[in-house]
């Protein structure tokens, strides 16, 4: 080790005590050692230095190379998109798609989640135009400046040409029939007509809904933070329950108009709406106790990426790149 025993040895102890292996040591563990043991960059090339002789004396790769914090900075990114990307198919493919108010929010939502799942950022999303997504034998390819391509998964079922389909054709539908009652029929019964023959037009993709289904018109774009929001909702398991509008029940022609109408007595060993409810409530409620694990692992990795971004700056930085 020559003169780095002092560096060293100092690495071992540190490691002794955040209970974490100094040799072989993760390029990851180099970095929080660096992070908690705060120097001016000299100190710490020495440092980096130091560890690094150490690993290559011993056999093991230098976790302080450049190349090296790169490659663990590009797999914890890596890796935080794979498991989103899962978590989000996982959660659109639950959504409803049919025979409610509830299904179009569903439709909409899924389009969402699979696009952030594939990388796409919040304020992407929200500036997305229908004109750059397109299908081919099943997968979906976002044009423009994203060039992402997302493909199926037949050993899950993962469709992502047809959950776009169906939200695509609910954007076709309201523009020919800008009709919020007639939307809601089709809604229902799942009886969209043919309208693959039209021709493409301008329009967002991720589109505002309001509480009774309705689309606004002129179309208007989601904002960045509305999109995050839904999302968020989702990932939380807290997304809000879409109830539609219950009929007016009105007196036919010839009642007494004078008696006051009433709802029928219920009867104790049916089960109304209300039990359904209360089950769904019970799931939130579980999901939101463990709704802060997805933002702890995010953290957890956020504060990683930081210090691996914050290593690598140092060692580019430095102007004698081959003593690390």
């Amino acid at each position: 080790m020559g003169g780095y025993s002092y560096q060293w040895s100092l690495f071992v102890d540190w490691c002794a005590a955040a209970d974490v292996e100094a040799l072989p040591a993760s390029p990851i563990t180099l970095a929080e050692f660096l992070a908690e043991n705060p120097a001016g960059d000299a100190v710490q090339l020495r440092r980096v230095s130091a560890i690094n002789r150490a690993h290559l004396d011993a056999g093991h790769p230098a976790p302080g190379r450049v190349t090296s914090i790169r490659i663990a900075l590009n797999s914890v990114r890596s890796n935080r998109t794979i498991r989103r990307a899962e978590q989000y198919k996982t959660i659109a493919a639950r959504l409803p798609i049919s025979g409610s108010t509830a299904a179009l929010f569903g439709r909409r939502d899924a389009v969402l989640l699979v696009l952030a799942g594939a990388g796409l950022s919040y304020r992407a999303i929200a500036e997305l135009d229908r004109t750059d997504i397109t299908t081919d034998s099943g997968s979906v390819w976002i044009d423009g400046r994203h060039r992402v391509g997302i493909a199926p998964n037949c050993a899950t079922g993962f469709e992502p040409a047809s959950i776009w389909h169906r939200w695509h054709t609910v954007l076709q539908f309201s523009e020919c029939y800008p009709s919020t009652t007639l939307l809601a029929e089709h809604m229902q019964r799942n009886t969209f007509p043919d309208m693959s023959g039209l021709p493409q037009r301008l329009g967002p993709v991720a589109v505002p809904i309001d509480r009774w289904g309705h689309l606004p018109l002129p179309v208007t774009a989601l904002t960045a933070a509305e999109v995050g929001a839904v999302i968020a909702r989702h990932r939380t398991g807290v997304s809000p329950l879409h109830t539609p509008r219950r009929p007016i029940i009105r007196p036919s022609d010839g009642a007494d108009r004078s008696e006051p109408i009433t709802a029928p007595e219920l009867v104790a060993a049916k089960l109304d709406s209300g039990y359904y409810r209360s089950g769904v409530e019970a799931r939130r409620r579980a999901h939101t106790a463990l709704a802060d694990v997805p933002d702890m692992v995010d953290d957890v990795e956020d504060r990683i990426e930081k210090l691996l971004e914050r290593t690598l700056q140092l060692l580019d930085s430095s102007a004698s790149g081959g003593s690390t």
